[in-house]
């Protein structure tokens, strides 16, 4: 679905200029509003995001902040949502999850918040990010030595 009109509600702009290239309007909209959902002068205050949706590593359903009325007004497309997280330079996103980056996150988690998506999953850099697996197999180079099998042609004796 493409994304909405933009709304005439004030939307926060981003806050950094860190990308090399331009965005489109609804884009940098959407960057602006999701990012001052993850500010720590909104958590300073959201209760409803730290009581009842951040876990105890500040993880957040990236669906949760789709579901924002203001968020709705830019678009309800879930996958621009998430295209639009993982730009940003001060969110990190794990999946379907978001959170600050670095680890601001850690003042606003609340002592009996629910326990972490990622401990239940195994760690953060182990599991999938951003959609993609972490399929890379560790790949060892020796000098001067020839695998069984070797894909090299065989040499001829003199």
């Amino acid at each position: 679905m493409p994304p909405l009109a933009v709304p005439s509600v004030t939307v926060p702009l981003p806050s950094t200029s860190t990308l090399p290239y331009p965005l489109e309007v609804t884009r940098t909209y959407l960057l602006g509003q999701l990012e001052y959902y993850l500010s720590p002068q909104n958590l300073a205050q959201d209760f409803f995001l730290r009581q009842r949706q951040m876990d105890n590593e500040g993880w957040i359903l990236i669906a949760l902040l789709a579901s924002f009325k203001r968020v709705q007004q830019l678009t309800t497309d879930m996958d621009l949502v998430r295209d639009v997280l993982s730009m940003s330079s001060l969110a990190e996103v794990w999946g379907d999850w978001v959170r600050m980056a670095g680890r601001l996150w850690e003042p606003f988690v609340l002592p009996n918040a629910p326990k972490s998506v990622t401990e239940a999953e195994g760690d953060v850099e182990d599991c999938e990010v951003d959609g993609e697996e972490d399929d890379d197999e560790d790949i060892v180079f020796v000098i001067g030595e020839e695998a069984e099998g070797s894909w090299m042609p065989e040499r001829k004796q003199p």
